[in-house]
């Protein structure tokens, strides 16, 4: 079989994980159409909070679920009722918006949770496909498939505000809009189900299949084995190739010892804090922007989709730059995806002290947008390539674990946020909290989380250099 044929074949998968990313977040896709459901059901800032989170709480607390679907499944099966539980959420939601459903929050939010799940077992296909195919180059490849899931919210808020402004007052035509996000997103991961998966070694040259063994590696800890292995197979183009994160590369981490590991426990934190403040930032950028000063001639809808247009295209070009940097720095100065997060959580800290002490206009709002979606970017294009470290063959069972982190994350502090607006809108006895007050609690809590997370990731690079400097020390740590 000649080369060519098979760089076509890897391109196309490449190529369908992409699109199957971009459908894959709806998460992304909730602050486009989640003003128009609060304001025709009338609902509270929490009860608003609580289903804004939903179809992130679907995504992520389905990780162990979705896991064993595709480790059960497979990526294709698995593909095809992703696809029919996708098109089943928004198609309720839009009934519900014409008023053929009952509206109570609740049922909302669990149609927004089915979704949730639907993507995120889709996502994970994606994931599982790029993880296999590309060992390589992991950090690049996954950091473009999160870059492509990070975009879903501009390619379709864009959509929103050019193919579906035809109600009154150039209002968005909402049923509408939710009807063709259904079956957008059951297309793409129908279409993904014939070409996603793992493509069989066989195929592939020898050399190029050497390359690829030889490269899926991790730099933290050394050992004699790994360094026999490198020395094995080494070829000229391999002078980049660093020492695997386990030490043995047949060694896979899961469960207890994952999270136990300085490296899991960091990733678990990071994700828990970045993660889960970035997406209430996202999810309540509709009552933040009515909290602030809006400029009497502007459109509502207009600024909130510019927001969250921005919010996702600084978070995709996030995802992939500092997905393939992970790669770069690890393979050329042994630098480790860790100090990535470290830099996200210090990004973190000064937006947020910005976001309290700056912000009183929709104007000034702007470089906070762009700040948290770059950090969260970082979290979750790094985050893939350095689970992916513990062991491929493990890969989704860990992945799907560690979402929970984002999950509880994202729960907890918004319902934190929604009680404080509450609490401060019954101080100004309005239903509509006016003034930056409205949030600057949550976000100086925010802060203190901040400031933990980097001390808990610094902690972390410490321990690692340890192990590495001893590696006997190593071996008693982990068994």
């Amino acid at each position: 079989m000649t080369f060519l044929p098979d760089k076509i074949i890897f391109c196309l998968s490449f190529l369908t994980a992409l699109l199957v990313a971009n459908v894959s977040g709806p998460q992304y896709v909730y602050p486009t159409f989640g003003p128009a459901l609060t304001k025709r059901f009338d609902w509270s800032a929490l009860e608003n909070s609580l289903v804004s989170t939903a179809t992130f709480v679907g995504v992520s607390f389905s990780g162990p679920l979705c896991a064993w679907m595709v480790e059960q499944w497979g990526i294709q099966k698995t593909l095809r009722v992703s696809g029919f539980l996708a098109m089943s959420g928004p198609l309720l939601l839009a009934q519900t918006y014409a008023g053929r459903l009952p509206n109570h929050f609740i049922l909302c939010a669990m149609y927004l949770m089915v979704t949730g799940v639907a993507a995120a077992a889709a996502y994970l296909c994606a994931l599982d496909s790029q993880s296999y195919n590309f060992k390589a180059y992991r950090g690049m490849s996954m950091g473009i498939t999160s870059a492509s899931l990070g975009l879903c919210g501009f390619v379709y808020s864009q959509i929103d505000d050019v193919a579906f402004k035809n109600g009154p007052n150039n209002e968005s035509n909402t049923y509408g809009f939710l009807m063709f996000f259904a079956f957008a997103m059951a297309a793409g991961m129908l279409l993904g189900s014939f070409v996603l998966g793992p493509i069989e070694e066989a195929s592939v040259p020898d050399k190029y299949a050497v390359q690829r063994t030889v490269s899926e590696t991790s730099h933290f800890l050394s050992n004699d084995a790994a360094g026999e292995h490198v020395a094995d197979h080494h070829h000229p183009n391999d002078s980049e190739v660093v020492a695997p994160l386990l030490p043995n590369k047949d060694l896979n981490f899961s469960g207890m010892r994952f999270f136990t590991h300085p490296v899991g426990f960091a990733l678990f934190t990071s994700l828990f804090i970045i993660l889960g403040l970035g997406y209430v930032f996202l999810a309540n950028i509709g009552s933040i922007l009515l909290a602030l000063s809006l400029h009497p001639r502007a459109n509502l809808q207009h600024v909130l989709n510019m927001h969250v247009s921005l919010f996702s295209v600084a978070n995709c070009c996030s995802r992939a730059a500092f997905g393939t940097l992970s790669d770069v720095l690890q393979r050329r100065w042994g630098i480790h995806r860790l100090w990535l997060f470290w830099m996200a959580a210090l990004g973190l800290l000064l937006n947020q002290v910005y976001l309290v002490t700056f912000v009183s206009t929709t104007r000034d709002l702007v470089p906070c947008t762009v700040m948290f979606a770059v950090v969260y970017g970082i979290a979750f294009g790094v985050a893939p390539a350095t689970t992916a470290e513990f062991g491929t063959e493990l890969f989704a069972r860990n992945w799907g674990w560690l979402l929970y982190a984002p999950a509880f994350g994202s729960q907890l502090f918004n319902v934190l946020y929604g009680a404080l607006y509450d609490g401060e809108a019954h101080r100004e006895a309005a239903h509509i909290c006016r003034g930056s007050g409205c949030f600057r609690d949550t976000f100086l809590i925010g802060i203190g989380c901040s400031v933990a997370c980097l001390a808990v990731i610094s902690w972390a690079i410490s321990r690692q250099n340890q192990l590495k400097l001893h590696p006997s020390y190593q071996y008693s740590s982990v068994h």
